[in-house]
């Protein structure tokens, strides 16, 4: 058995106090009763019909980058019309980020939530 705890924020996280994928909300907040597709090590796997779930107009958005998908919506004023910087939200944009402003570099300060499924 492995036990494994964290940090969020300045708050310990104990696996008691954690939330777990499928209590994660839907884009629109409702429950659900799907199949979650979670690796051995806890994470979900997007299909890229799931991804295209969180184009931000549930206020969820999602973007993935070299197979890992990253939860966006912190900074969901910049991704208002589902685009940023010729960026689509709830897609896969791993040929598009090279060419914006920033680059790649901008995604280490958002939380990964999953992995895109092939």
């Amino acid at each position: 058995m492995f036990l494994a705890t964290g940090c969020v924020g300045n708050e310990l996280v104990t696996p008691e106090k954690a939330v777990t994928q499928a209590d994660a909300d839907t884009p629109n907040g409702e429950d659900t009763t799907e199949t979650q597709n979670v690796t051995e090590t806890g994470i979900k796997e997007y299909t890229v019909e799931e991804l295209a779930k969180y184009d931000g107009t549930n206020e969820t958005i999602y973007v993935a980058y070299q197979g890992q998908v990253y939860d966006v919506s912190s900074d969901s004023y910049l991704w208002k019309d589902g685009n940023h910087e010729g960026c689509p939200a709830g897609k896969d944009i791993t040929e598009e980020l090279d060419r914006t402003p920033h680059g790649a570099e901008i995604l280490k300060k958002y939380p990964v939530v999953g992995t895109l499924k092939e």
